[in-house]
């Protein structure tokens, strides 16, 4: 991998093993789990990370596919734990295919993208730490969450 590209993969990779450890000893319950004051819940949160990166770096990115139906990662339905870490598997080897396959002088290219505001010129390399960032925002909102089951699963048994 391109050492410019490959500093980019590793913040990513670091990002994605912290979420799968905080996600690991929570089963559905915890996943689906509503907080007072919260509107998404962990599974919601992995679901809408999984689309957000397949929609960056493997669409906006790579090129690949830009359909995406935002609103519906945010759906209310329960959610099974083994499915949505599935989901952040595919993206994981969406955006491994894609990073290998890029080149530093790549990172400027300009690409389009859309954000809330619109459709957005930008570059490759931006659109990487745009979902980079996002998985860390969320990662940070994960935590939390399950920090939360945590404390909610001993007070239910104690």
């Amino acid at each position: 991998m391109d050492p410019d590209v490959a500093v980019m993969h590793e913040v990513i990779e670091d990002l994605r093993g912290q979420l799968f450890k905080v996600v690991e000893p929570l089963d559905d319950a915890d996943i689906n789990r509503a907080f007072p004051g919260l509107t998404n819940t962990i599974g919601i949160l992995l679901r809408h990370m999984a689309g957000s990166e397949q929609y960056w770096i493997s669409g906006v990115v790579g090129g690949g596919t830009l359909e995406r139906d935002r609103d519906a990662e945010f759906g209310r339905q329960p959610l099974a734990k083994g499915d949505l870490l599935a989901g952040m598997r595919r993206a994981q080897a969406a955006t491994e295919k894609v990073l290998a396959g890029l080149r530093g002088e790549d990172l400027r290219a300009v690409v389009q993208g859309q954000r809330a505001r619109g459709v957005v010129a930008t570059t490759r390399g931006w659109a990487i730490l745009h979902a980079t960032q996002h998985l860390a925002y969320h990662l940070g909102q994960i935590r939390l969450m399950a920090a939360l089951a945590h404390r909610d699963r001993g007070a239910a048994s104690g």
